[in-house]
């Protein structure tokens, strides 16, 4: 385990997926009793937002801008982690905010329903609803703070897999809106097939365990043959997908879920960048922003972000195949 976050993993405490609620209500009393989010001076949070979906449900989300917002700035949509049965839009406000601040864009936070009250695919349903939105051309008045520009989706663990999926269905519905993906150590193989998951079983954060439980109350038994909206894993076809930035965590045992599915891509033609960082746990950036190794993730992911939205020119792709294995 990379030195800087022994400690953070010596004092995390486990994780209970077997009893959502429970969960829940913990990382609620975590974040009463914690100070508030650092959020960058310049950035105005919106948190009275909402999108509505087919079903009559409406998707609330959170809206970072800073205050010099270009009319025509990008939009970056983040969806946060937690397995797909925990978590909050708010948790991510830290980050989102950086992000709003350092390539100057709208950040739109995605508060979508959780399993295992609300399996798949309604998460699905509510983070497409929102992408569907803010790519149809316009933006409705609650989101006329936003520009007009090109539009990214990004997120961590099941984020990312959510990701991965609005990616694949818009896709599919033959609409090539999206400008790029941002992929952090994506929670995206139900079939817990990948060598990490059985080399890296007990691995510490989230472990095999952990991935098991998490699949069965967000795809219960359809999660041994799944459907490619709920692990994008299945997906056989990953050609005409956006650009992707991959980032997977040395020491978790979703590791190599992540690097298949971004050489699969690669080798569909889809332009990616694929990091690898060694000896971090699952959630790294979440759980140490202030490590060197998360540092690094995130400047990478600013630097993907300006590159997918036009904002600055995109570098000549990398060589090697592989993963680039971060130092």
């Amino acid at each position: 385990m990379d030195a800087e976050f022994e400690d953070v993993v010596a004092h995390f405490p486990p994780l209970q997926f077997e009893d959502p609620a429970a969960q829940r209500a913990a990382f609620e009393a975590m974040r009463v009793s914690a100070p508030p989010p650092r959020i960058p001076e310049g950035v105005e949070m919106h948190e009275d937002r909402s999108i509505p979906v087919g079903d009559r449900h409406r998707v609330p989300v959170r809206i970072h801008v800073p205050r010099q917002l270009a009319p025509d700035a990008p939009t970056l949509v983040w969806i946060h982690g937690g397995g797909y049965v925990v978590g909050t839009a708010d948790e991510d406000d830290a980050l989102c905010a950086r992000l709003a601040s350092d390539v100057g864009v709208g950040v739109v936070s995605v508060e979508y329903r959780l399993a295992p009250e609300h399996p798949f695919p309604h998460g699905l349903d509510d983070c497409h609803a929102v992408v569907a939105t803010l790519t149809s051309g316009g933006r409705p008045g609650d989101f006329s703070a936003l520009g007009t520009g090109k539009v990214v989706i990004g997120g961590g663990s099941a984020g990312a897999g959510l990701a991965a999926a609005v990616a694949l269905k818009l896709r599919d519905e033959g609409r090539r809106a999206l400008a790029g993906q941002i992929l952090l150590y994506p929670f995206i193989d139900s079939t817990l097939r990948s060598p990490s998951m059985t080399s890296l079983a007990d691995s510490a954060i989230f472990d095999a365990h952990d991935a098991e439980v998490c699949w069965q109350h967000y795809l219960g038994e359809q999660r041994f043959t799944p459907p490619a909206y709920g692990s994008p894993t299945a997906a056989v076809d990953l050609s005409g997908l956006p650009p992707a930035y991959v980032a997977a965590a040395g020491a978790d045992c979703l590791h190599d879920e992540a690097v298949d599915y971004a050489l699969r891509m690669r080798a569909s033609g889809v332009p990616v960048e694929l990091h690898s960082f060694a000896d971090v746990p699952h959630g790294f950036t979440g759980v140490a922003p202030w490590t060197s190794a998360s540092r690094r993730a995130i400047a990478g992911v600013v630097d993907a972000i300006r590159r997918f939205s036009g904002l600055q020119e995109i570098s000549p792709p990398k060589p090697a195949l592989a993963a680039a294995r971060e130092e």
